[in-house]
Protein backbone atom coordinates (compact mmCIF):
# COMPACT_ATOMS: atom_id res chain seq x y z
CA UNK A 1 0.00 0.00 0.00
CA UNK A 2 2.85 2.44 1.09
CA UNK A 3 4.59 1.73 -2.68
CA UNK A 4 1.27 2.49 -4.46
CA UNK A 5 1.23 5.80 -2.40
CA UNK A 6 4.44 6.60 -3.17
CA UNK A 7 3.87 5.53 -7.00
CA UNK A 8 0.83 7.46 -7.09
CA UNK A 9 2.61 10.57 -5.39
CA UNK A 10 5.79 10.66 -8.25
CA UNK A 11 2.98 10.81 -10.47
CA UNK A 12 0.81 13.17 -9.38
CA UNK A 13 4.13 15.29 -8.86
CA UNK A 14 4.95 14.72 -12.83
CA UNK A 15 1.25 16.18 -13.79
CA UNK A 16 0.97 19.44 -11.65
CA UNK A 17 4.82 19.79 -13.35
CA UNK A 18 3.56 19.21 -16.75
CA UNK A 19 0.14 21.08 -16.69
CA UNK A 20 1.34 24.26 -14.64
CA UNK A 21 4.00 24.16 -17.35
CA UNK A 22 1.82 23.34 -20.38
CA UNK A 23 -0.78 26.17 -19.02
CA UNK A 24 1.83 29.16 -18.63
CA UNK A 25 3.00 28.06 -22.29
CA UNK A 26 -0.06 27.99 -23.66
CA UNK A 27 -1.43 31.35 -22.09
CA UNK A 28 1.64 33.26 -23.41
CA UNK A 29 2.01 31.41 -26.99
CA UNK A 30 -2.26 32.79 -26.79
CA UNK A 31 -0.55 36.39 -26.09
CA UNK A 32 1.61 36.93 -28.98
CA UNK A 33 -0.97 39.77 -29.96
CA UNK A 34 -0.06 42.07 -27.20
CA UNK A 35 -3.57 43.28 -27.67
CA UNK A 36 -4.70 40.02 -25.96
CA UNK A 37 -2.35 39.87 -23.49
CA UNK A 38 -4.66 40.96 -20.82
CA UNK A 39 -7.43 38.53 -21.65
CA UNK A 40 -3.95 35.93 -21.21
CA UNK A 41 -3.58 37.12 -17.98
CA UNK A 42 -6.79 36.77 -16.30
CA UNK A 43 -7.43 33.72 -18.13
CA UNK A 44 -4.23 32.34 -16.99
CA UNK A 45 -4.68 33.13 -13.48
CA UNK A 46 -8.17 31.37 -13.83
CA UNK A 47 -6.87 28.18 -14.81
CA UNK A 48 -4.23 27.85 -13.10
CA UNK A 49 -6.40 28.60 -9.80
CA UNK A 50 -8.51 26.04 -10.61
CA UNK A 51 -5.81 23.01 -11.50
CA UNK A 52 -4.16 24.04 -8.23
CA UNK A 53 -7.14 24.08 -6.47
CA UNK A 54 -7.66 20.04 -8.16
CA UNK A 55 -4.49 18.69 -7.21
CA UNK A 56 -4.92 20.18 -3.45
CA UNK A 57 -8.72 18.38 -2.98
CA UNK A 58 -7.76 15.15 -4.70
CA UNK A 59 -4.08 14.84 -4.28
CA UNK A 60 -3.80 15.70 -0.46
CA UNK A 61 -4.46 12.16 0.37
CA UNK A 62 -0.60 11.46 -2.08
CA UNK A 63 1.20 14.67 -1.35
CA UNK A 64 1.54 17.09 1.35
CA UNK A 65 -0.81 20.09 0.37
CA UNK A 66 2.78 22.26 0.70
CA UNK A 67 4.60 19.92 -1.58
CA UNK A 68 1.99 20.61 -3.98
CA UNK A 69 2.30 24.08 -3.69
CA UNK A 70 5.92 24.29 -4.01
CA UNK A 71 5.41 22.13 -7.41
CA UNK A 72 3.50 24.66 -8.79
CA UNK A 73 5.43 27.34 -8.32
CA UNK A 74 8.50 25.73 -9.08
CA UNK A 75 6.67 25.30 -12.79
CA UNK A 76 5.99 28.47 -13.04
CA UNK A 77 9.14 29.70 -12.28
CA UNK A 78 11.19 27.22 -14.44
CA UNK A 79 9.01 28.04 -17.71
CA UNK A 80 9.34 31.98 -16.78
CA UNK A 81 13.23 31.05 -16.98
CA UNK A 82 12.70 28.91 -19.67
CA UNK A 83 10.52 31.62 -21.57
CA UNK A 84 12.62 34.12 -21.05
CA UNK A 85 15.01 35.01 -24.25
CA UNK A 86 15.63 38.19 -23.07
CA UNK A 87 15.61 40.81 -19.96
CA UNK A 88 13.02 42.91 -22.03
CA UNK A 89 10.73 40.64 -23.02
CA UNK A 90 10.83 39.50 -19.50
CA UNK A 91 9.65 42.82 -17.99
CA UNK A 92 7.38 43.20 -20.68
CA UNK A 93 5.26 39.79 -19.84
CA UNK A 94 6.17 40.02 -16.34
CA UNK A 95 2.46 40.73 -15.77
CA UNK A 96 1.37 37.75 -17.15
CA UNK A 97 4.10 36.12 -14.76
CA UNK A 98 2.98 37.87 -11.53
CA UNK A 99 -0.85 36.67 -12.26
CA UNK A 100 0.77 33.13 -13.35
CA UNK A 101 1.98 33.06 -9.56
CA UNK A 102 -1.24 34.45 -7.54
CA UNK A 103 -3.28 32.16 -9.57
CA UNK A 104 -1.15 29.20 -7.83
CA UNK A 105 -1.80 31.05 -4.37
CA UNK A 106 -5.21 31.77 -5.38
CA UNK A 107 -5.78 28.03 -5.37
CA UNK A 108 -3.79 27.22 -2.64
CA UNK A 109 -5.51 29.66 -0.65
CA UNK A 110 -9.28 29.45 -1.79
CA UNK A 111 -8.59 25.12 -1.21
CA UNK A 112 -7.13 25.98 2.65
CA UNK A 113 -10.32 25.64 4.82
CA UNK A 114 -8.16 26.92 7.70
CA UNK A 115 -8.06 29.95 6.02
CA UNK A 116 -11.34 32.12 7.40
CA UNK A 117 -11.27 34.52 5.02
CA UNK A 118 -9.95 32.62 2.03
CA UNK A 119 -13.05 33.70 -0.01
CA UNK A 120 -11.94 37.58 0.44
CA UNK A 121 -8.38 36.81 0.26
CA UNK A 122 -9.10 34.70 -3.10
CA UNK A 123 -10.77 37.59 -5.05
CA UNK A 124 -8.38 40.44 -3.63
CA UNK A 125 -5.89 38.35 -5.85
CA UNK A 126 -8.21 38.36 -8.70
CA UNK A 127 -7.97 41.72 -8.84
CA UNK A 128 -4.88 41.92 -10.43
CA UNK A 129 -5.70 39.75 -13.82
CA UNK A 130 -8.72 41.76 -13.72
CA UNK A 131 -7.38 45.13 -14.42
CA UNK A 132 -4.24 43.93 -16.36
CA UNK A 133 -8.00 42.96 -18.48
CA UNK A 134 -9.09 46.44 -18.84
CA UNK A 135 -6.35 47.62 -21.23
CA UNK A 136 -3.56 48.13 -18.12
CA UNK A 137 -1.65 45.21 -19.82
CA UNK A 138 -1.32 46.78 -23.60
CA UNK A 139 -0.82 49.95 -21.87
CA UNK A 140 1.96 48.56 -19.79
CA UNK A 141 3.19 46.24 -23.32
CA UNK A 142 2.83 49.83 -25.14
CA UNK A 143 5.01 51.40 -22.60
CA UNK A 144 7.81 48.70 -23.04
CA UNK A 145 7.93 48.43 -26.92
CA UNK A 146 7.07 51.71 -28.06
CA UNK A 147 8.07 54.29 -24.53
CA UNK A 148 4.68 55.75 -24.40
CA UNK A 149 1.01 54.60 -23.89
CA UNK A 150 -0.16 56.61 -26.37
CA UNK A 151 1.86 56.30 -29.43
CA UNK A 152 2.80 60.13 -28.88
CA UNK A 153 6.75 60.53 -29.44
CA UNK A 154 7.64 63.87 -27.79
CA UNK A 155 11.70 63.77 -28.99
CA UNK A 156 11.10 63.84 -33.27
CA UNK A 157 14.43 61.62 -33.95
CA UNK A 158 15.46 61.63 -37.15
CA UNK A 159 17.01 57.67 -38.48
CA UNK A 160 18.81 56.79 -41.04
CA UNK A 161 17.57 53.83 -43.30
CA UNK A 162 17.78 52.12 -46.41
CA UNK A 163 15.19 49.62 -47.69
CA UNK A 164 14.51 47.90 -50.92
CA UNK A 165 11.72 47.63 -52.81
CA UNK A 166 9.86 44.67 -55.23
CA UNK A 167 12.31 45.68 -58.18
CA UNK A 168 15.70 45.83 -55.78
CA UNK A 169 15.69 49.76 -56.14
CA UNK A 170 17.38 50.81 -52.96
CA UNK A 171 15.46 53.69 -50.66
CA UNK A 172 16.17 55.85 -48.20
CA UNK A 173 15.27 58.96 -46.00
CA UNK A 174 15.86 61.42 -48.92
CA UNK A 175 13.54 59.57 -51.08
CA UNK A 176 11.12 60.23 -48.79
CA UNK A 177 11.18 63.74 -47.88
CA UNK A 178 8.37 66.27 -48.06
CA UNK A 179 6.02 63.75 -47.51
CA UNK A 180 4.13 62.19 -44.30
CA UNK A 181 5.21 57.75 -44.65
CA UNK A 182 3.50 55.50 -42.55
CA UNK A 183 5.75 52.43 -42.23
CA UNK A 184 4.42 49.05 -41.00
CA UNK A 185 7.01 46.98 -39.90
CA UNK A 186 6.20 42.95 -40.18
CA UNK A 187 7.23 39.43 -40.75
CA UNK A 188 6.00 36.57 -42.90
CA UNK A 189 4.98 34.17 -39.96
CA UNK A 190 3.77 36.86 -37.52
CA UNK A 191 -0.33 36.12 -37.58
CA UNK A 192 -0.96 39.45 -35.47
CA UNK A 193 0.69 41.47 -38.66
CA UNK A 194 -1.91 39.36 -41.14
CA UNK A 195 -4.55 40.29 -38.96
CA UNK A 196 -4.20 44.31 -38.80
CA UNK A 197 -2.97 44.09 -42.90
CA UNK A 198 -6.88 45.10 -43.81
CA UNK A 199 -6.40 47.98 -42.30
CA UNK A 200 -3.10 48.81 -43.46
CA UNK A 201 -5.29 48.05 -47.14
CA UNK A 202 -8.00 50.65 -46.02
CA UNK A 203 -5.20 53.52 -45.32
CA UNK A 204 -3.33 52.82 -48.38
CA UNK A 205 -6.56 53.06 -50.12
CA UNK A 206 -7.60 56.12 -48.74
CA UNK A 207 -4.35 57.95 -49.47
CA UNK A 208 -3.01 56.19 -52.59
CA UNK A 209 -4.32 59.35 -54.62
CA UNK A 210 -2.55 62.00 -52.40
CA UNK A 211 1.10 62.27 -53.41
CA UNK A 212 1.91 63.92 -49.60
CA UNK A 213 1.01 60.48 -48.00
CA UNK A 214 2.83 57.46 -48.52
CA UNK A 215 1.63 53.82 -46.59
CA UNK A 216 4.19 50.71 -46.70
CA UNK A 217 4.67 47.48 -45.39
CA UNK A 218 8.40 47.04 -44.40
CA UNK A 219 9.50 43.33 -43.87
CA UNK A 220 12.00 41.78 -41.69
CA UNK A 221 13.35 39.14 -42.87
CA UNK A 222 13.49 35.59 -41.14
CA UNK A 223 15.92 32.82 -41.84
CA UNK A 224 12.99 30.46 -42.87
CA UNK A 225 11.98 33.20 -46.02
CA UNK A 226 11.95 31.92 -49.60
CA UNK A 227 13.04 34.90 -52.10
CA UNK A 228 11.17 37.71 -52.30
CA UNK A 229 8.13 35.40 -50.62
CA UNK A 230 7.15 38.95 -49.01
CA UNK A 231 6.10 40.39 -52.13
CA UNK A 232 4.57 37.33 -53.10
CA UNK A 233 2.61 36.39 -49.99
CA UNK A 234 0.61 39.86 -50.23
CA UNK A 235 0.14 39.98 -53.72
CA UNK A 236 -1.30 36.63 -52.85
CA UNK A 237 -3.85 38.04 -50.54
CA UNK A 238 -4.89 40.74 -52.86
CA UNK A 239 -3.47 43.39 -50.48
CA UNK A 240 -1.89 46.46 -52.57
CA UNK A 241 -0.39 48.47 -50.69
CA UNK A 242 3.95 48.84 -51.44
CA UNK A 243 5.89 46.55 -49.56
CA UNK A 244 9.54 47.01 -48.69
CA UNK A 245 12.70 44.65 -47.80
CA UNK A 246 14.40 45.68 -44.59
CA UNK A 247 17.05 44.64 -42.38
CA UNK A 248 17.92 43.36 -38.99
CA UNK A 249 19.64 46.69 -38.92
CA UNK A 250 16.52 48.31 -39.77
CA UNK A 251 14.85 47.05 -37.16
CA UNK A 252 17.25 47.55 -34.60
CA UNK A 253 17.73 51.18 -35.82
CA UNK A 254 13.75 52.30 -35.44
CA UNK A 255 13.80 49.92 -32.02
CA UNK A 256 11.42 47.12 -33.21
CA UNK A 257 10.77 44.64 -31.02
CA UNK A 258 6.54 43.80 -31.47
CA UNK A 259 5.26 42.51 -34.34
CA UNK A 260 3.31 44.80 -36.45
CA UNK A 261 4.39 48.01 -34.80
CA UNK A 262 3.64 51.44 -36.77
CA UNK A 263 6.07 53.77 -37.42
CA UNK A 264 5.20 57.58 -38.93
CA UNK A 265 7.87 59.95 -40.07
CA UNK A 266 7.13 63.36 -40.76
CA UNK A 267 7.80 65.38 -43.94
CA UNK A 268 11.22 66.39 -42.92
CA UNK A 269 11.84 61.95 -41.99
CA UNK A 270 11.52 62.62 -38.22
CA UNK A 271 9.36 59.74 -36.39
CA UNK A 272 6.42 61.33 -35.26
CA UNK A 273 4.44 58.45 -33.99
CA UNK A 274 5.26 54.48 -32.81
CA UNK A 275 2.64 52.37 -32.16
CA UNK A 276 -0.53 50.51 -32.99
CA UNK A 277 -2.12 51.44 -36.76
CA UNK A 278 -5.30 52.74 -34.49
CA UNK A 279 -3.40 55.86 -33.77
CA UNK A 280 -1.98 56.90 -37.06
CA UNK A 281 -5.46 59.07 -39.01
CA UNK A 282 -4.91 61.30 -36.60
CA UNK A 283 -1.24 61.65 -36.87
CA UNK A 284 -1.75 62.08 -40.50
CA UNK A 285 -4.61 64.64 -40.24
CA UNK A 286 -2.10 66.63 -37.99
CA UNK A 287 1.02 66.44 -39.86
CA UNK A 288 -1.23 67.27 -42.68
CA UNK A 289 -2.78 70.37 -41.19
Amino acid sequence: MKIKKTVYGILLSIAILFTTYFICDFILDLSKDYSLWGFGALLGFILLLITTHFYYSKGKRFLPTKLIMFLAVFAVVLFIFMSSPSTRFATKVLPSYISFLLGVLAGAIYSDHGIQKRHLYTSLLFLFPFFLNLNFYTSWVHLIEFGNISGKVDDHIYIPFEVQDINDNTLQNEDFRGKIVVLDFWFISCGPCWVKFPDLQKLHEKYQDNPQVEVYAVNRPMPKDKPNQLFQSIEEKDYTFPVLRGTQKVMDDFDIYVYPTIVVLDQEGNVSYMGKIEGVEEVIQKLSN
